[in-house]
């Protein structure tokens, strides 16, 4: 079930970057510019009367964001104030809604373009997205590579530049009591890319301590395509797609759950990722990845 595209075409919200999101320096991360993005679409529906507790207490209807893609121009910081605009598009052709957004971090010498985005948002009877069969599996202790003994995982993975990482899907993760949400994802890809770094000998703290460099995002989305339910656990596959002249790289995101016997694909993404070299407590500057880190992307050794 879907709504028509709000009769409110444009919108903008004014706040600021989560305390939480400042992990390195005064730097906000890409899960938290885009949290930004989500908050601001929800506002938008909000002052359109697309109201998600009310939809949800009173119709039984979830508002989820199914799909996202942002570009990250210009760094926020801890405490930026940041103005995001909110436009309307038009409906796709399942019927969801597509919005477009831009953010400005509201410096002392002018606004500053930060991000735009895209996003996609249902409204739907939670549930209605999840793949029919199976229960959730059976639960694990969480955080933890996959055992590559399990044949379909091993061949999935088998001659590309990918890992395979298993994890079960807390409930702080969900919604609607049910399954993991859009902002879940996020978190997951941030995850995901964790555990890359440290298995390819590249940490985030190995190189911080080293080299003093931290990874910028330029780009970063996902796509929901079926609902991974709460503890079920969800095997995420992330394969280094593409390195472009030693400055980026982009990475492909896939989930799936195990359901009667067979892997279900509940989610991809994209991130795009470079290093910079953190100058001092304020500045720093984009670097070219050096001949270890090229190594470790692409799997030698």
């Amino acid at each position: 079930m879907t709504l028509a595209t709000p009769p409110l075409g444009r919108s903008e919200v004014v706040g600021r970057p989560r305390f939480e999101g400042s992990n390195i320096g005064t730097w906000i991360g890409f899960k938290h510019v885009m949290y930004l993005v989500e908050e601001a679409v929800l506002d938008h529906l909000r002052q359109s009367g697309v109201v998600p507790r009310t939809l949800y207490e009173e119709h039984g209807l979830g508002v989820e964001i199914v799909d996202s893609d942002a570009r990250i121009g210009t760094a926020l910081h801890m405490d930026d104030e940041v103005r995001t605009e909110v436009v309307s598009g038009p409906p796709a052709d399942d019927g969801s809604l597509v919005f477009r957004t831009t953010s400005y971090a509201l410096r002392s010498d002018g606004p500053v373009r930060a991000v735009t985005a895209t996003v996609r948002v249902q409204v739907r009877p939670p549930g209605d997205g999840a793949t029919n069969g199976g229960g959730p599996a059976r639960p694990t202790d969480g955080r933890g590579a996959v055992d590559m003994s399990e044949g379909d995982m091993a061949e999935m993975v088998s001659g590309t530049n990918a890992i395979v990482w298993r994890w079960r899907i807390p409930y702080f993760y969900c919604h609607f009591s049910l399954h993991l949400q859009h902002s879940g994802y996020l978190r997951l890809m941030e995850e995901v890319v964790d555990v890359f770094l440290a298995e390819r000998g590249i940490s985030i703290r190995t190189m911080l301590d080293g080299q003093r460099w931290i990874p910028v995002v330029p780009r970063a989305g996902v796509r929901i395509i079926a609902d991974a339910l709460m503890e079920e656990e969800i095997y995420t596959v992330f394969t280094v797609e593409e390195i472009f002249k030693n400055i980026t790289y982009t990475a492909r995101m896939d989930c799936y759950v195990r359901r009667g016997g067979r892997l279900v694909h509940t989610a991809t993404g994209r991130i795009t990722h470079g290093y910079a070299e953190v100058l001092d407590r304020r500045d720093w500057k984009l670097v070219p990845f050096d001949s270890r880190t090229l190594a470790a992307l692409r799997g030698e050794g």
